[in-house]
């Protein structure tokens, strides 16, 4: 396997070299790009969040918290109470929150490596303030459908939690564990300031290269064979082939498809939102990666793919429910709903998968 990832790291190596030299304006154009998006919007929305969540782990409000919660997490998800910080600050954050969150309690001894990794595939998540400024006001022009796409959004990961972090899991060990240390707000405030710094020149330095990969991509044409590629999640959504480049493009990195998108995705235009938010693509995906460093993205990986296609389900049986007069759709006129019954079909084998795996946990409990 180490040979494997040797080969594999050297092979893509060689292909970026072979892409980046001749279209190197192209790559100069998205870096700097992405350095723009990172400083006008990224940085500004994630640093607050970044602090806050620091502060809220070393404080002890996540240990209280987890003490709260922690009947319904251990049954519901089989992991400790505390694993509630993270899936709070990932809900209510945005990427990566939840899982810095996550990796700081796996280092302080309160998660152990397993449950650290079954936490990993439902609590990395986009925040209401990416879902309602600028998926609902921003793009499709109404507060109320950002409000809803998020709703949706949380429904999606909590059915992934019991679908990801359940199966295979043992019960969580009893007795007491190792908590957070509580620091005084000084230290606190040191620490949790410090670590988000770091956190931002990462996050900067990945979307700098998926906006450079974006453009060296395009430019080198290989977008056009995006409809083939995504042939089969264009039928789940019910969208246009117009659609292939802006979702193939999200895939790669979320805020460029999304922006794309309403140009050209008509009436899936929602599930394919919610498709890419849940999904996150490949650059919140390298993020993530550089915040929980040493921990597995098996189940990451997995409950992010889970997660998204969730969402998009749920997002095509609301339209269902609500017709295109409601008040919510009402300023998009590509929100009538695409293949509801594909929607149906995949929320009723998602909750049969999520049952089977409750009962198997059940079972072991």
């Amino acid at each position: 396997m180490r040979r494997f990832s040797a080969h594999l790291a050297a092979l893509t190596a060689a292909a970026l070299f072979v892409l980046v030299v001749p279209y190197s304006s192209a790559a100069a154009r998205g870096a700097g790009e992405g350095l723009q998006v990172a400083l006008s919007t990224a940085l500004p929305s994630l640093f607050p969040f970044f602090v806050i969540g620091g502060l809220f782990l070393r404080s002890g409000a996540a240990a209280a918290l987890g003490r709260v919660c922690a009947p319904l997490i251990r049954r519901a998800y089989g992991l400790p109470g505390i694993a509630a910080g993270p899936l709070v600050l990932g809900l209510t954050g945005g990427y990566p929150l939840g899982a810095q969150a996550t990796r700081d309690l796996f280092d302080s001894g309160a998660l152990s490596q397993s449950e650290a990794e079954r936490l990993l595939g439902f609590c990395n998540n986009t925040g209401p303030a990416f879902l309602v400024g600028v998926c609902g006001a921003g793009l499709c022009g109404s507060v109320r459908t950002g409000i809803l796409l998020y709703l949706i959004h949380i429904a999606a990961a909590l059915l992934t939690g019991l679908a990801i972090a359940g199966r295979g899991a043992a019960p969580p060990k009893a007795g007491p564990r190792p908590q957070p240390r509580v620091l005084p707000l000084s230290q606190c405030l040191t620490q949790a300031t410090e670590q988000a710094g770091r956190s931002c020149l990462k996050i900067t330095a990945f979307i700098m290269l998926f906006s450079m990969l974006r453009r060296v991509l395009e430019a080198a044409g290989f977008f056009s064979f995006a409809q083939v590629a995504c042939a089969p999640l264009l039928w789940f959504l019910g969208a246009p082939a117009e659609a292939a480049e802006p979702l193939a493009t999200g895939l790669l990195e979320m805020t460029s498809g999304l922006v794309l998108l309403p140009e050209s995705t008509g009436r899936g235009l929602l599930p394919a939102m919610s498709l890419l938010v849940g999904f996150g693509g490949l650059s919140v995906l390298c993020q993530t990666a550089a915040a929980v460093n040493g921990l597995s993205l098996r189940r990451l990986f997995y409950g992010k793919v889970l997660h998204g296609l969730i969402a998009a389900a749920l997002t095509m049986l609301v339209q269902s429910a609500l017709p295109a007069p409601a008040p919510v759709f009402a300023p998009l006129p590509a929100t009538l709903p695409g293949r509801p019954a594909v929607g149906v079909l995949f929320c009723a084998i998602s909750i049969a998968f999520i049952t089977f795996s409750g009962k198997q946990r059940h079972n072991r409990l």
